[in-house]
């Protein structure tokens, strides 16, 4: 069947596992009170590989855990290895109201949460080539929501992490480090072939509708 992407939906988090025949990578980690739920929800794989689309706590928090737990390689874009240590050192910038309730969530959870340190195996670059892993997919980068956000392109499809959401409605991220890099990352994306985007929260996009935004 080929290389596919399977969401794992925990509330409003998203992880993603990529599966060739015998070979998986997961996508993200999820936050704290994901961490049985997720544990349970790999059962049917051995993970090689823990991708992470930024350094933010809910998408970073279980990683080393899971990589203990599989004894799998963890990679990240170097740009975010600094904040995936601690998430309080880069800015948080919103747009419109929601956008302002969550930047005032986020960073009180932010000043609470403390992330098991990890060390990755290595750093992503924009273009590479996962197929070394056993995966028909590629990285792209998507800086924006922070400035080492990345995406995993495979086939049509694009999991983009938080470079777009899908709660009250389709929307770019709606808080960043850099809003301008993320309005290019948004083009980035309408130039790729994929015609479903999974976010970092909520449902998948349809391109038609990544393209009205």
């Amino acid at each position: 069947m080929g290389t596919q992407i399977i969401p794992l939906r925990f509330g409003g988090d998203n992880c993603y596992v990529i599966e060739n025949g015998s070979h998986a990578v997961l996508v993200d980690t999820g936050r704290n009170s994901t961490r049985e739920k997720l544990l349970a929800a790999l059962k049917p794989w051995d993970i090689e590989l823990i991708l992470l689309t930024h350094g933010h706590f809910d998408h970073t928090y279980n990683a080393a855990f899971l990589a203990q737990k599989f004894d799998a390689k963890i990679a990240l874009h170097v740009a975010d290895a600094r904040l995936v240590r601690d998430n309080r050192i880069h800015k948080i910038d919103s747009r419109g109201p929601v956008g302002y309730f969550i930047k005032k969530v986020s960073i009180a959870n932010i000043n609470r949460i403390y992330i098991e340190p990890f060390e990755p195996a290595f750093y992503l670059q924009d273009g590479q080539d996962l197929r070394p892993f056993g995966i028909d997919a590629q990285i792209i980068a998507l800086p924006g929501h922070t400035v080492g956000s990345i995406g995993i392109l495979s086939g049509k499809a694009c999991i983009v992490g938080d470079t777009l959401m899908n709660i009250c409605g389709v929307s770019r991220a709606r808080i960043a480090e850099d809003f301008r890099a993320l309005d290019r990352s948004i083009g980035t994306l309408k130039r790729t072939d994929a015609e479903i985007f999974y976010p970092g929260h909520g449902g998948p996009v349809e391109r038609k509708r990544l393209l009205n935004l």
